[in-house]
């Protein structure tokens, strides 16, 4: 006698379905659609002295980025560009290429001629110093 399992259909059939999908997918390039759009992914720290931004930028020139600040805001521009000299056909492309840009608020002035950034195995690092005046500092106590 078979017992009647829900689960095991539901199985089976989630199974199969995936194997159509996982099927589909090798025998297709995968084509982002116009509306992804690449966006870096950041870290901000702060301290006493600076702000710190670091930015994933995997596969992005050094040339084909821009940081602009105006006022209190950092705008991070550039672009991802797609390798034309590959002649190899894709059965997967999950990488998104194309232009980004981010802007970040940064709600505290910084000395922006002493900006400084650097660019190492794909991270870019934004070093913004905090003027003088803004830094915390300690206040004596006058005995009467």
């Amino acid at each position: 006698m078979n017992r009647f399992d829900p689960f095991r259909d539901l199985t089976l059939l989630q199974d199969r379905i995936n194997r159509l999908f996982d099927d589909s997918m090798v025998r297709h390039e995968r084509q982002p659609s116009p509306n992804e759009a690449w966006v870096p992914m950041v870290d901000i720290t702060e301290d006493e002295n600076e702000i710190v931004l670091w930015v994933d930028l995997p596969g992005v020139s050094q040339k084909e980025v821009d940081i602009i600040i105006n006022g209190d805001q950092l705008t991070l521009k550039g672009e991802k560009k797609f390798d034309q000299t590959n002649q190899r056909k894709y059965l997967r492309r999950e990488r998104l290429v194309g232009p980004f840009s981010r802007t970040f608020q940064l709600n505290l002035p910084v000395e922006t001629e002493e900006i400084s950034a650097a660019y190492r195995n794909g991270v870019l690092e934004i070093h913004l110093p905090k003027p003088a005046e803004s830094k915390p500092r300690k206040v004596s106590i006058q005995t009467e």
